[in-house]
């Protein structure tokens, strides 16, 4: 039967969250159940039903007759298109399939005004790695599995040329006195002048003498900054929130447990994709809240395309947890969903 592709629609979800299911049993054989049922939860059929209806969804499915044999779950952010997981039927491989399913993706990204397209593969997975080359498709990153778990790769792919008003970008920290505002955007600064941007970075801080409110304004350019000042941002970076808060960012990074999920509307543009449960993955996975904005700070470098594998942490981090907020970055920055 012929192959086609269509976008994934709500009737279809079942089957295509079942499929997926399949390949993360494939691919994870060898990890604890609990492992891949981590990797399982982010794609509940509720949740997935809900982001098909958001502008920056790219979910797809390959169909022959009426079975599901291949998926696309990626996402368009910030002129970037991230491949979260693709997946052809162990029955239906070796037909091309996964090549025109990326073919398809990467019409979309463009479509979204993307650039740039990523994805993170497994070196374990040859087959896999041999296609994104061939589709175009260069290593960046290689984070070993001492960071993550599993060695893992980031790979990228140019789209378009890079657009002007990207040149310069802007991103807002706000927080808290104590959760590192300062000590990330310091860092998050450091290290772009390292790699010869030009960093403006503007720290503004509330009444209160301590645990008061701090915000952080950091613009970085290859060009010369000509105003550091700005009033609205491209990234913010919110980790808590208050009601007299207003955080004007195009696009938003925000601690899961700082807005109710009901949100009915407020001065926080907030994408369902990138409400991130960082205070959760901070006490489950490195057993204590201090983490947080390094698991951001990793999310936030992800985002931005700073080659991680280029920073060099022991100079960029207090030397007490280099190991621990090292890896916290690491972690955040392999983050998906």
């Amino acid at each position: 039967m012929k192959y086609k592709i269509k976008k994934l629609e709500k009737p279809e979800v079942v089957e295509a969250v079942e499929l997926f299911k399949t390949i993360v049993d494939e691919l994870h054989a060898d990890s604890p159940v609990n492992e891949r049922s981590h990797y399982k939860d982010a794609y509940l059929v509720d949740d997935v039903k809900e982001r098909l209806g958001d502008k920056n969804s790219v979910y797809l499915i390959g169909k022959s007759g009426n079975e599901i044999i291949s998926f696309m779950f990626a996402w368009a952010f910030d002129g970037i298109g991230n491949i979260h997981w693709i997946g052809v039927h162990p029955k239906h491989r070796k037909q091309r399939y996964a090549k025109k399913l990326i073919d398809e993706t990467m019409h979309q990204f463009i479509k979204k005004s993307c650039h740039e397209a990523r994805l993170f593969t497994y070196p374990k997975s040859r087959r896999a790695l041999k296609l994104f080359r061939q589709l175009g498709f260069e290593e960046k990153s290689f984070i070993d599995k001492e960071f993550f778990g599993i060695n893992i790769i980031l790979m990228e792919k140019k789209l378009a040329p890079v657009p002007t008003e990207k040149v310069a970008k802007k991103i807002i920290f706000a927080g808290e006195g104590g959760q590192g505002i300062k000590l990330m955007a310091h860092t998050l600064a450091n290290i772009l002048a390292k790699m010869g941007k030009e960093v403006s970075l503007n720290l503004i801080y509330g009444a209160a003498v301590r645990g008061g409110d701090i915000t952080a304004e950091l613009v970085y350019s290859d060009e010369k900054i000509d105003n550091p000042f700005f009033d609205r941002a491209d990234i913010g970076v919110c980790l808590s929130r208050k009601k007299d808060w207003k955080i004007n960012a195009r696009e938003l990074i925000i601690d899961e447990s700082a807005c109710d999920m009901q949100c009915e509307g407020c001065d926080i543009i907030c994408p369902v994709s990138d409400r991130i449960p960082f205070a959760k993955i901070s006490t489950e996975e490195f057993h204590s809240p201090v983490f947080v904005n390094m698991i951001a700070l990793g999310r936030l470098l992800s985002i931005i395309g700073i080659k991680i594998e280029k920073v060099d942490f022991e100079t960029e981090l207090h030397s007490r947890f280099l190991e621990e907020n090292t890896r916290a970055i690491k972690y955040g920055y392999t983050y998906q969903d």
